[in-house]
């Protein structure tokens, strides 16, 4: 079975890295990368997800603001470019 996974990050580089990750793990199935929060809300309104790579540190909305609002709440994997 795979595991339907999107990336939700605002820094292209990051993105890259987590795609190039992803992209190495037999069970992992990445359906979208996706910029930011309002983004990543639209796509899971018509779409099923078992994984999110998501960025804490974004612009208008964290990544935990937003997963703390998802009333479905899929497995998550926090990602950061900061030490703390």
């Amino acid at each position: 079975m795979k595991v339907r996974c999107i990336i939700i990050d605002d820094e292209p580089s990051s993105q890259n890295i987590l795609k190039s990750f992803v992209e190495k793990v037999s069970f992992l199935d990445l359906k979208a990368v996706l910029d930011n929060a309002e983004e990543a809300n639209d796509y899971l309104v018509d779409h099923t997800i078992d994984l999110l790579f998501l960025d804490i540190n974004m612009p208008r909305l964290s990544g935990i603001e937003f997963f703390s609002s998802l009333e479905s709440k899929p497995k998550v994997i926090f990602t950061t470019a900061y030490a703390k």
